[in-house]
């Protein structure tokens, strides 16, 4: 499947699919942080059929529901038995900034994190080194404190486009 990324100056970025069915989808995602969620008229791709406004929590919460590897899951009995420990699957998504990226050049700067595996395409990377690619559909298994799991997470997948 192919997401075609465009500019759209003075409003951000719209990201747009064909799904198997042949209809046009796409999502606009504001400056401010609002996503619409838009269906394109059937034979028509530039000719909006609906759209739905949708806030950034909104949009994330559609996202987990769409695709549960979205989320960052958490794995509740090894979070309780080591205490301030935090271990997630976090997504590496179309609108990432960092697709094509080195791990090394993802994680510099963000502090209490450590990358345990990649998930790629069924297949499992157990301690990447930091040249390491990522690429879009990847999860990046990571362990850290809450705050170090969060903001790898936002480095990934930001509010602004």
């Amino acid at each position: 499947m192919q997401i075609e990324r465009v500019m759209l100056p003075g409003i951000g970025v719209g990201y747009t699919l064909r799904t198997v069915q042949g209809r046009c989808v796409g999502v606009v995602c504001h400056r401010g942080g609002r996503r619409d969620l838009v269906l394109y008229a059937s034979g028509d791709p530039d000719t909006v059929e609906r759209s739905l406004a949708l806030t950034a929590a909104e949009s994330r919460e559609l996202g987990e529901l769409l695709h549960p590897v979205a989320t960052i899951e958490h794995v509740p009995d090894l979070e309780r038995g080591a205490g301030s420990l935090t271990v997630a699957a976090v997504p590496v998504t179309a609108a990432s900034p960092h697709v094509g990226h080195s791990l090394g050049e993802v994680v510099a700067g963000v502090r209490a994190v450590t990358v345990v595996a990649v998930l790629s395409g069924g297949s499992t990377t157990t301690a990447p080194g930091p040249d390491h690619r990522i690429t879009h559909g990847d999860a990046l298994v990571v362990a850290g404190t809450s705050e170090g799991v969060a903001a790898l997470s936002r480095r990934l997948t930001p509010e602004e486009p």
